[in-house]
């Protein structure tokens, strides 16, 4: 069937973009009102404010985003590539030590992660390679990532690691690229996976994987968050403790449940039906901007939109299943819920993207 394309003016809004806004905001709104519960009465207590400070910038950052032009956006990639490596570099330089890592830079009150910024560096470079560079030289052109991705991994950060990886490899199989290319990297990655794991991966890191097949042995180093987090969403049972109310929340059992373990906050007050509502604004927001993706204006913002659905879909999957202990625990917050300036200023970027690919899209209409 032939289609005939109409040519939407740049920012031609629909029920969809709005309601893509309107789940944002609400999921802002749910992880202020977990932050609270969580910090309220602590030495953390002023992570609350900052939050609330982060997330009225990053939806003016969003707002930015959908209203500025096309022609713009697609020049970012490479700018943002390059202040990406600057950053990675720097951070290995001066970056402040946390937990035995440095992903940090502090600047004043706040502290920036660099490689949460490279997230979005490479969903608009690569889009732009996959969708303008010639055929032959795609592949080619998409290793820009392996220095980052380095970078990354000496800061140590292995699940940012895995996320840039994985968002390589989706957005890579959703193009015409030669699959043997592909299928060429895979075989590398799992002949080498054991090799890496013995050789390169840290003893935390070792211990946390091998936690999710014995708990118990790995308790104290690699299990113990997972299992108090396990404990708090038992708790909560089908409808919650209510807000405010959970035992383990109160009582502080679960290490670092304001940020990657705030999940358990939530389930703990809200039980499994706040939890699947939460799941459900989730899987909203990839819904609305993967309808219909076909028939959006060109392949760059088809890849755009693969991008950053990849990267909440990343996100949500392996933060709540850390949590609920079927996946390691790798330090991936849960979007617009984790306490976070950096992860949440990315996101926000993310669905002021996801809105600008619907809002100037062409609609085809079938003809003949």
């Amino acid at each position: 069937m032939e289609y005939k394309f109409k040519r939407l003016r740049e920012n031609e809004f629909s029920i969809g973009d709005y309601v893509l806004i309107a789940v944002t905001i609400t999921l802002m709104i749910l992880g202020l009102v977990t932050l609270r519960s969580v910090v309220w009465g602590t030495e953390q207590q002023g992570r609350f404010t900052k939050q609330i400070i982060w997330d009225l910038v990053s939806l003016g950052i969003m707002l930015y985003i959908i209203f500025e032009k096309e022609v713009r956006i697609k020049k970012y990639g490479k700018y943002f590539y390059v202040l990406s490596v600057a950053l990675l570099v720097l951070v290995l330089l001066i970056g402040k030590i946390v937990y035995g890592a440095r992903r940090w830079i502090d600047i004043g009150p706040f502290d920036l992660q660099p490689s949460e910024l490279f997230k979005i560096s490479i969903i608009l470079l690569l889009s732009e390679v996959l969708s303008h560079a010639p055929q032959g030289k795609k592949f080619l052109y998409s290793l820009f990532v392996v220095l980052p991705v380095v970078l990354v991994f000496l800061e140590p950060d292995l699940g940012m690691t895995v996320l840039i990886l994985f968002l390589w490899f989706v957005m890579m199989m959703s193009s015409n690229i030669n699959r043997k290319y592909i299928l060429a990297i895979l075989i590398i990655g799992v002949i080498s996976a054991p090799i890496l794991f013995y050789t390169v991966l840290k003893d935390y890191q070792r211990a946390r994987i091998l936690a999710l097949f014995n708990p118990q042995e790995h308790f104290q180093y690699g299990a113990y968050n997972t299992i108090m987090s396990q404990v708090a969403i038992a708790n909560g049972g089908i409808f919650g403790t209510g807000y405010n109310l959970g035992i383990a929340t109160n009582m502080h059992m679960v290490p670092m449940q304001y940020t990657d373990f705030i999940f358990s906050a939530y389930a703990e007050q809200f039980g499994l039906v706040g939890s699947l509502i939460l799941v459900g604004l989730y899987g909203t927001i990839i819904l609305l901007s993967m309808i219909k993706i076909e028939k959006y204006k060109d392949e760059y913002w088809r890849y755009v939109v693969t991008g950053a659905n990849c990267v909440f879909a990343f996100h949500v999957f392996e933060n709540i299943g850390m949590n609920l202990g079927i996946l390691p625990v790798t330090g991936i917050p849960l979007p617009f819920m984790s306490y976070g300036g950096t992860s949440t200023l990315v996101f926000s970027m993310l669905v002021g993207l996801l809105v600008k690919a619907r809002a100037i899209s062409k609609i085809a209409r079938p003809v003949g």
